[in-house]
This record gives structure tokens, sequence and C-alpha cells, in this order.
């Protein structure tokens, strides 16, 4: 990818995240082809609308063209209508859910996009909502089924199923690591928090919702990223969200509590390197993370170079491939996945080298499962 596309990519990233102007001097002598490399960039991305709002702090005479400008207003116009419906969607689950006796749980989504300067311009993806009471799970999906939903197949953690157009995931567990040490201490921690019911209020469009305890969420929500980067890939939609999130509730974190959490799940080399990623690259305050960051560390440019060619969860890699079938495509995925840990298997030694037989016996499971 052309360096100055990049370049200029992250500078209007960083101004959109941090909501300060974007360096007008990167921008005095960018050519139209340099612009439709960096428009490209966002898109598979998906932070078009974020693209757009550092495009706008420039002078005119610094944007791309009329045509460019007006579409990503239109992309940034049609981020914001999925939102509103996210968050009427929500409340509506919120309603519903409660009508059955379902408390639930809200898991990254919606929850991290008040994290940003205009929270209507990350784009959405699904709802997760995690059932933590015993029948729960079962209830809501059985809701879901009644009210016609279409059900998709259930997966090791969650069942999904389409409302209104909008993608609903119902959580049994909050991950799922496939290593049994991993996934019986994840479900020792979850009980603890469940027991005391140490979930905190969120309120989102005047909906008040429960979502997991800062240091917990800090952790999963990373955990999220670094589980999409070590199997395909991840965007800097799912970074931006980790380093905002620290940014935003780094003032009350436990941080001793964090980096805990990081050293008992064999992750916390993992966080230094992606905390120093988001330095060098997202202009993240190093202040925030709980340790030191290296922005000069062995893996900071595998990471970042590695979440700019993938897009978003990876899927760039993928965009010009043509496969047979299911099966073939996820041969095709399992392949890639395989000989990308080699290069990245010192991040995480425990969690990436053991890959291949995870990602096999997930797949036997599922299987089995039908």
């Amino acid at each position: 990818m052309n360096e100055p596309a990049v370049s200029l990519f992250l500078e209007l990233l960083r101004s959109a995240i941090w909501n300060r102007s974007a360096d007008e001097d990167l921008f005095r002598h960018v050519g139209s082809t340099v612009w439709e490399e960096v428009i490209s960039l966002a898109e598979s991305q998906r932070v078009s609308a974020l693209l757009y709002d550092g495009i706008m702090t420039l002078p005119t005479a610094l944007r791309p063209g009329k045509k460019e400008v007006y579409t990503l207003f239109l992309q940034a116009e049609a981020i914001e209508k999925l939102n509103k419906g996210l968050n009427d969607e929500l409340g509506n689950l919120a309603m519903e859910y409660g009508k059955i006796g379902c408390p639930f749980v809200l898991l990254k989504g919606q929850a991290n996009a008040i994290l940003y300067p205009r929270p209507e311009h990350r784009a959405p993806g699904d709802i997760d909502l995690f059932l933590y009471r015993k029948g729960d799970y079962e209830k809501a999906n059985e809701w879901a089924k009644k009210k016609g939903c279409r059900m998709d197949a259930e997966n090791i953690h969650h069942q999904s199923y389409e409302i209104n157009g909008i993608h609903v995931e119902n959580h049994k567990n909050i991950c799922y690591f496939g290593i049994r040490k991993y996934d019986g201490l994840l479900e020792e921690k979850m009980q603890e928090i469940i027991r005391n019911h140490r979930f905190i209020e969120l309120e989102i469009d005047s909906l008040k919702v429960s979502v997991l305890p800062v240091e917990f969420n800090a952790f999963f929500l990373f955990y999220h990223l670094f589980h999409h980067f070590i199997h395909l890939g991840v965007g800097v939609r799912q970074f931006c969200d980790w380093v905002l999130f620290m940014h935003t509730h780094s003032p009350q974190m436990d941080k001793e509590a964090l980096t805990g959490l990081a050293r008992q799940f064999d992750l916390l080399n993992a966080m230094e390197v992606f905390a120093s990623a988001a330095v060098r690259y997202l202009g993240a305050d190093p202040g925030v993370f709980p340790f030191t960051t290296d922005t000069e560390g062995k893996f900071v440019d595998v990471v970042m170079d590695d979440v700019l060619r993938g897009g978003n969860f990876g899927f760039s890699t993928f965009r010009n491939k043509s496969f047979r079938g299911k099966w073939d495509a996820k041969w095709h995925r399992f392949t890639y996945s395989v000989a990308r840990t080699k290069k990245i298997s010192g991040i995480a030694p425990r969690h990436i080298n053991p890959l291949p037989v995870t990602k096999i016996t997930t797949n036997l499971k599922l299987l089995f499962k039908k």
C-alpha cells in the first residue's frame, strides 16, 4: 500500500478520534490518486464516517474533490441512520427481554460508540447481549423463534438472529478461547462478577443498560480484538474501540487489576504490543496504559501492518478470491490463519501456537452439535 496514503489516513483517523484538527501541512500537495487510496483504505476499515470528520477539519482547498467529499458525507449519513436503528432496536429488546424476565449485559457495539466524539459516526455492527442467568439464554432464543426471526446456526458461545434488519447475538458466554485453561478461568471470573452483581450501568440515548465492570471490560475488549487478530485479522475500528475505552476510563480504572487479568490469561505481552502500536500510530497517550509502552518494540510494526492490510476483521485479504463452496472457503481461511501464526506467534505463544488444533476442535464441536 502507498505509504503516503497510509500516513494521511492515520492522521485523519487521529483527528476524528481525538477531536482535533488534522495537520494541514501533510495535505498541501495530495493528488487525486492518493486521495482515492485514502478513501479506499477507510472503506475497507469501515471508518468512512471518521475519515469524513477528519477531512472536514481541513481547509476546503486541502480536501479531496467535491464528489469524493459528498460521497463520504452520504456514507456518514447512512452510518448515522444505522446507529439510530441499532439504538432503537436495543431499546425494543430491553423492553421485550424485560417482559420475559431476561436481564442482559450489553457487550461491545453501541456501548463502545459513546466513547467517540461523535458516537453516531462509529460504524455499527450487531447487538451482543450476554444472558448471564441460568436458563435465560434458552428463554431468549425461544422468544426470537416465536417472533419468527431468522435464526443462524448456533455458535460455541452464542445464538444469533435477525430482527427488523438488525443482527442480534444472544451470548451464553462473553467469549470463547477454545483452550480449557482459559475458558475455565474465564468462567470463574464471570461467576464472581455475576454473584456479586458487579455490572455497571450505562446510558445510551436515554436507555440505561448494564455493561461489564470497567477493568474486566477493558480486558474483554482487548481479547475480542486480539481473538480476531490471531484468527484472520482485525481492523482499526476494533482497535480504536479499545484505545478509546482505555482513554475514557483510565482515571477510575484499577490498573493493577487489569494487568493482573492480562497476566492470568497470558496476554500481558500482547496487550503491551497493541498499546505500543496505539501510541505510535493512533496517537494514544501512553499514560492511559498500566504498563510501559515501547513504540520501537519487535512486533509493533507487524501488528499495525497486519491491521491496515487486512481491513475490517481481515476481510480485505479475501476480497478478490472466489471459492467453490463453504468448505473450500473454510479450508482457505484455515490455511491462511495457520500460515500467519509463524509471523505473530511471539506476541502470545500460548494462544497462537495451539491455534490450528483449536480451530479444528471448535469446528468439530460445531459439526457434531448440528
